[in-house]
């Protein structure tokens, strides 16, 4: 390289070819250019800006939004019960949450001058339902009610009031529904049905519970159906069916049931006995078994049940909405063929009114020509008339009609709003339950600290194990083993045995 070559002729090479922009200064080119290493180094002449993406906005929530977050199992197979904390009661005009704005994007620029567009940043939204409304500038999240704020699944921010029933509920009494929490004084029995959000009695004996949040039980639950997107708590559980989103956390015992979870099934001081547990994050017992002719528990662990049941209603649940809405469409489509039909109709009767318009300005004409004829003239004018007013009757009464039609097309519209809200609730909550079963992976383990009967079936993600004989205080983790093989080796999982 030249050592005497000036930095304005790089300049105007580098300006031959295009570049432009983020010169490098005439000084530093030509220190660069008379130095000892130009011939064995690269000198960067010439640099773009690159653009700088947007920082997403995002909500900062002023409450516990993981209501499932109870603790569960550590790998030594201990409950937490301190991070279980209650849910928080909140007053009338309480700031629920606030969006945090993300930063604007700057664009960059190449060597040859070109602007660069920035990504910006992903705006995320508030969404609001029942006892909470936006501020008017849409940034804060208010309460409207007092009461317990919580994320629905569909991601919307709520807040449950609560509504206390007296006494007991049974078969006699009317079904117990309330969008907010429900406390129950007493017990719900035999033929009672409860839907709230957390809901709490005394007892359940052979009662039906829906629970949007969780379900406390003081006593126990028997024969019972349960079915809650939160925690269950309950002394005993004894021929029921428990289906949940949370753990479910019993003191004494499981009998004759079945638990579906996508928590922890933790029995903190009792025992299982002859009863299906599926619990994703694993299962805590004193004992498994009495012994005695009670057949053998099955307990299969790491698999999420309830998220399966879950994503199976909500396809079920949209294809019903997806079927409404093409009904709809359908209904407001045939309306818009009947108007469609009588605007026709209107048209070809403007051309018949206009013919006899027509017909009747040269009878008229005619008439007046014509004295002679003025009598047979009038009985054909007499007609036209007549058929002319017809034709205006006939065009008033479809005006009529396309006015009705209209109104019944808006009717349509107004009903596609329903269906459209579901429609996207439920593709909402799909999202975010696939998302946190995603970032809450399975953990197929087992704790007993007392004893296991034999034939007790336990079924991992991969694998299964039925011990022949008694264990007694283990910890049975499904965890992968290398297998060799001659030519490939790959892995295996098994149900292992440790002791505590």
């Amino acid at each position: 390289m030249d050592p005497d070559i000036p930095a304005v002729v790089i300049r105007a090479a580098l300006a031959e070819k295009g570049v432009v922009f983020g010169l490098a200064s005439d000084d530093r080119i030509e220190r660069f250019i008379r130095s000892p290493i130009a011939d064995s180094t690269f000198f960067i002449v010439a640099q773009g800006v690159p653009p700088s993406p947007g920082k997403d906005s995002k909500i900062e929530f002023f409450f516990n939004t993981d209501y499932l977050k109870t603790g569960g199992m550590d790998d030594f197979g201990n409950i937490d019960f301190k991070r279980r904390r209650p849910r928080p009661l909140v007053e009338k005009g309480t700031v629920l949450a606030e969006k945090i704005a993300g930063s604007t994007p700057q664009p960059g620029k190449d060597v040859y001058g070109n602007t660069i567009k920035a990504i910006a940043g992903m705006d995320d939204l508030c969404h609001v339902g029942g006892g909470a409304v936006l501020s008017e500038d849409g940034q804060k999240v208010l309460a409207t009610v007092r009461g317990t704020p919580m994320i629905t699944l569909a991601g919307s921010i709520v807040v449950h009031e609560e509504s206390v029933v007296k006494g007991d509920i049974d078969n006699e009494t009317e079904p117990v529904e309330f969008d907010g929490n429900i406390r129950v004084c007493g017990s719900i029995k035999s033929g009672a049905r409860v839907c709230g959000v957390d809901i709490s009695a005394l007892e359940v004996d052979n009662g039906t519970v829906e629970a949007n949040g969780d379900l406390t039980v003081t006593r126990g639950i028997n024969a019972a159906r349960v079915y809650a997107r939160g925690n269950v708590y309950a002394n005993y559980i004894t021929n029921s069916e428990i289906v949940c989103m949370g753990d479910v956390f019993v003191k004494k015992e499981i009998v004759d049931s079945t638990i579906e979870c996508s928590g922890a099934c933790s029995i903190i001081t009792g025992m299982l006995v002859s009863s299906r547990v599926f619990a994703k994050m694993g299962l805590m017992a004193r004992s498994i078994g009495s012994g005695g002719t009670a057949g053998p528990s099955r307990i299969r662990v790491g698999h999420d049940a309830f998220a399966a049941r879950e994503l199976e209603k909500n396809s079920a649940g949209t294809m019903q909405v997806e079927e409404a809405i093409h009904n709809l469409g359908k209904k407001k489509n045939t309306i818009l063929r009947q108007a469609a039909g009588i605007k026709k109709q209107m048209t070809e009767l403007e051309r018949v009114k206009e013919r006899l318009l027509v017909k009747c300005r040269k009878i008229e004409s005619r008439r007046a020509r014509s004295p002679g004829d003025r009598e047979s003239l009038h009985s054909h004018l007499t007609g036209l008339k007549k058929n002319l007013k017809a034709a205006e009757t006939k065009m008033q009464m479809c005006a009529a009609q396309i006015k009705d039609l209209v109104k019944q097309a808006a009717k349509v519209d107004r009903q596609f709003s329903g269906p459209a809200a579901s429609q996207k609730g439920l593709a909402d909550e799909k999202k975010n339950l696939l998302r946190w079963s995603e970032h809450t992976p399975g953990k197929a383990r087992v704790v007993v600290d007392g004893e296991i009967v034999s034939g007790t079936v336990f079924v991992g993600l991969h694998s299964r194990f039925v011990p022949d004989t008694e264990l007694c205080h283990v910890r049975i983790t499904e965890r992968p083993v290398k297998c060799e093989d001659q030519e490939q080796s790959e892995v295996i999982y098994q149900m292992q045995v440790d002791t505590l």
